[in-house]
C-alpha cells in the first residue's frame, strides 16, 4: 500500500515507483540542498576571505621566486665536491656584484713586491741615471729615474730617450723611503695600467699575507679589471700568460735589482671558504664632461674657424683641435668634437649623445622640452688618482663644458679591517680568486661569504622546497576560490618529471601533495650525474626551477586576485543557478537537462499517471 502524509490538511500519498524514479533522482539528486547551502557558503567565504587569499597567495609566489633566484651552480673548474660559491648578505644586493674567478683567468692583483727596507736610513744606491723597463703583455714604457743633485725635471738625458722618459731630481742624502716614493711616482705616471704603493709592516704577512719583507716596500699591481681573459680577447691558454705578464728589466743602472723584486705565486686550488666583512664603500667612476644640449638641426652659434679645448689626464695634457665652418648645425659641429677628442688621446673617449633641452616655444604655462644632442668626453680606465680636465678655449663657452658633469673618484672599500683603493671599482679577493665590483656605496659592514658548493645548493633546495609547500599550503584551503587547476600550475612540473626528480631527492607526499626533499639523495646524484642534476632543475625548457619561476613571473604579472573565480558566479542560495564556470559545469548542466527531458514525458494533469509524482488524494 502506499504511503500518506498529510499537510495542511490535505492527505497526500506517494504514488508505487516505477522505472523513471531512478532518472528522477538524477534530476533532484539527494545533495541538492547541500549544494544549495554549499554555494551560500562559498559565496559567504568568498565575500569574507578572497581579498586575504590572494594577498596571501601573492606573498607566497613572491618568496618562492626570491628563493629560486638565490640558487646558483657553481663554475666546473674545480671538481663539484671542491667547487666553491659566493653568498651575498641580502642588503649587498645591487650594491656589489661578486663571482668566483675561472681558473684560466685567475691573475694576482699584486704581481710584484720588493724587498723590505728601513725607511729612515739612507740609500746605498749612488747617485745618477738609473733606467728601467716596465711591461704589461706586449706594451712597455721605458722609465728613467735621475738620482743625481744637479739634473732639473724635463731635462734631455745623455741616452737622448725622451719618450715616456720620467725624471726624478733626487739629493744625494736620498733615504730608502725616498727611493721608494720616487719609483711609486715614477710607476703611477706611466701609460700602463700598474700602479705601485708603499706598504709598510713590522711582522712578516700580516698585510698582505705573502709580503715577506719588512719595514717599507713596495707593492705593484694590476687591476683585475684590466686582466685580459680568454673570452674578452679571444685568446688562447697559450697567449693568455703572454698578454698579461708584467715584467721589469735594467737597461741603465741596477734600481730593478736593488729593489729585490720577487713575482708573487698564482693560488692553487678553489677558493678559500670564509667570511670577509665590507664597510666604508665609497663608489668611483671616471671624470665626465657633459655639453649643453642643441637642436642637431639648428645652425651653431660658434664662429667659423679653429679651435682646441686643452686637457689634462694624470701625466698626460695637450689639446684637443677641431674645426667649425660656415654654416655648420650643431650636430656636425658636435660631432667634430667627439672625433677629434677619442683619437687626440687613447684616454679620452667621446661620443655624440642624446640630450634635453628647453623648447623656445612657450606654452602659455610653462616651457617643454625636446630631443636634443650632447657631446660626451669621458676618461678612459684612469688609474688610481687620474682626473681628467677640460679648460675649452676662447669663443667655446657656448658648449658648456667648463664644467664638468662628474668629476671622478676612486673606489673605495674597507675588507675585514683592512681599507683598499681601486680605480675602477674592482676588488680582488683571496688572491685573485674572488672578485668584488662595487656598484654603489654603502657605510656599515656587511658580510660576503664563501662557501662550499654542494652544502649551499643542498640548502637552496631545501627553502626552494620550503616555499613551494608554503604556497601550496596557502592554496589549498581556498582551492575552491580560485579558477580551476591554479594550484597544478606549480604541480605540474613536478608530476611530469616525476621519476627524475624522486632520483634527486623530491617526492610527493600522499596527502596533499607536499613535496618531500631527501638531502642524502640529492647529494649522491650529484655526485653521480651532476649534469643531469643541473639539466632537471636548469635547463631552459624543462627544468623544474626554470618552469616553477616562469609560473611565477606570469603570476606576478598578472597579480594573484585574477585568479579568483568571478564572484558572478557565486549568487545567493535562493538565487538562479549561475553561469558555469568550467567546462565540466557546462557539461553537467546540459546532461541534467537532457535527464529532465527524458524523464518527464507524463501528462501534468492526468493524476493517476505512475511517474511516482506527489498527487492529492483530497475529497
Amino acid at each position: 500500500m502506499a504511503e500518506q502524509l498529510t499537510l495542511d490538511g490535505t492527505k497526500l500519498r506517494i504514488a508505487e515507483s516505477t522505472e523513471k524514479t531512478d532518472s528522477l533522482q538524477q534530476v533532484f539528486p539527494g545533495s541538492y540542498w547541500e549544494d544549495r547551502f554549499n554555494r551560500a557558503a562559498l559565496k559567504n567565504k568568498y565575500e569574507l576571505t578572497a581579498p586575504s587569499v590572494a594577498m596571501e597567495v601573492q606573498s607566497k609566489v613572491k618568496s618562492l621566486s626570491e628563493t629560486l633566484a638565490a640558487f646558483r651552480w657553481p663554475n666546473q673548474d674545480f671538481a663539484l665536491s671542491s667547487a666553491r660559491l659566493v653568498v651575498n648578505d641580502p642588503f649587498l644586493d645591487n650594491k656589489i656584484s661578486s663571482s668566483l674567478t675561472p681558473k684560466s683567468d685567475l691573475q694576482r692583483y699584486n704581481r710584484y713586491y720588493s724587498r723590505g727596507f728601513t725607511g729612515e736610513d739612507l740609500t746605498t744606491l749612488d747617485p745618477g741615471y738609473y733606467k728601467f723597463d716596465m711591461s704589461l703583455g706586449y706594451n712597455k714604457s721605458s722609465i728613467n729615474l735621475d738620482l743625481s743633485s744637479s739634473v732639473s725635471e724635463g731635462q734631455d738625458l745623455p741616452w737622448g730617450h725622451i719618450k715616456n722618459q720620467l725624471v726624478v731630481e733626487i739629493t744625494s742624502d736620498m733615504t730608502n723611503d725616498e727611493v721608494l716614493e720616487a719609483v711609486r711616482d715614477a710607476v703611477n705616471d706611466s701609460s700602463l695600467p700598474v700602479q705601485a704603493r708603499i706598504i709598510k709592516q713590522n711582522a712578516v704577512g700580516s698585510n698582505p699575507d705573502d709580503l715577506l719583507g719588512t719595514g717599507s716596500a713596495l707593492a705593484f699591481s694590476v687591476n683585475t679589471a684590466y686582466v685580459l681573459t680568454e673570452e674578452n680577447e679571444g685568446v688562447g691558454p697559450e697567449n693568455f700568460e703572454a698578454l698579461n705578464r708584467l715584467s721589469f728589466d735594467d737597461t741603465s743602472g741596477h734600481l730593478i735589482s736593488h729593489l729585490k723584486l720577487y713575482a708573487t705565486e698564482k693560488p692553487i686550488g678553489p677558493a678559500e671558504e670564509g667570511l670577509y666583512n665590507l664597510s666604508n664603500a665609497v663608489a668611483g667612476g671616471p671624470s665626465q664632461f657633459l655639453s649643453k644640449a642643441f637642436d642637431e638641426n639648428a645652425g651653431t652659434t660658434l664662429t667659423a674657424g679653429d679651435h682646441s679645448i686643452d686637457y689634462t689626464i694624470g701625466s698626460e695634457s695637450g689639446t684637443i683641435d677641431f674645426r667649425v665652418e660656415d654654416g655648420d648645425d650643431w650636430y656636425t659641429v658636435l660631432t667634430r668634437i667627439a672625433n677629434a677628442a677619442s683619437s687626440t688621446s687613447d684616454k679620452i673617449d667621446a661620443e655624440v649623445v642624446d640630450a634635453k633641452l628647453v623648447s623656445p616655444v612657450y606654452t602659455g604655462d610653462d616651457y617643454y622640452l625636446i630631443d636634443g644632442k650632447a657631446v660626451s668626453i669621458t676618461a678612459v680606465n684612469p688609474k688610481i688618482g687620474e682626473r681628467l680636465e677640460l679648460e675649452p678655449g676662447s669663443g667655446l663657452d657656448a658648449l658648456g663644458l667648463n664644467v664638468t658633469a662628474r668629476p671622478g673618484s676612486d673606489a673605495q672599500m674597507t675588507i675585514n679591517g683592512f681599507t683598499e683603493i681601486r680605480a675602477p671599482g674592482e676588488f680582488a679577493l683571496d688572491q685573485g680568486r674572488v672578485k668584488v665590483n662595487l656598484e654603489e656605496g654603502f657605510g656599515g659592514s656587511l658580510p660576503l661569504r664563501v662557501v662550499d658548493a654542494v652544502t649551499e645548493m643542498e640548502k637552496n633546495v631545501g627553502l626552494i622546497t620550503d616555499g613551494y609547500n608554503d604556497l601550496r599550503k596557502a592554496i589549498l584551503p581556498a582551492e575552491d576560490l580560485f579558477r580551476e587547476g591554479f594550484a597544478d600550475l606549480w604541480r605540474d612540473p613536478v608530476t611530469d618529471n616525476k621519476v627524475d626528480l624522486e632520483w634527486i631527492g623530491l617526492k610527493e607526499a600522499e596527502e596533499d601533495k607536499l613535496l618531500w626533499f631527501d638531502s642524502d639523495t640529492f647529494y649522491d646524484a650529484l655526485l653521480s650525474d651532476p649534469d643531469k642534476v643541473r639539466e632537471m632543475l636548469e635547463d631552459e625548457e624543462d627544468g623544474l626551477f626554470t618552469r616553477w619561476q616562469d609560473v611565477n613571473d606570469e603570476v606576478i604579472a598578472n597579480k594573484v586576485s585574477s585568479y579568483l573565480i568571478p564572484e558572478t558566479s557565486l549568487p545567493g542560495p535562493w538565487l538562479p543557478e549561475p553561469s558555469p564556470r568550467t567546462e565540466l559545469e557546462l557539461e553537467v548542466k546540459r546532461e541534467l537537462v537532457d535527464t529532465f527531458e527524458d524523464s518527464f514525458d507524463f501528462d501534468l494533469d492526468d493524476p493517476a499517471d505512475d511517474s511516482g509524482r506527489i498527487v492529492s488524494t483530497k475529497g
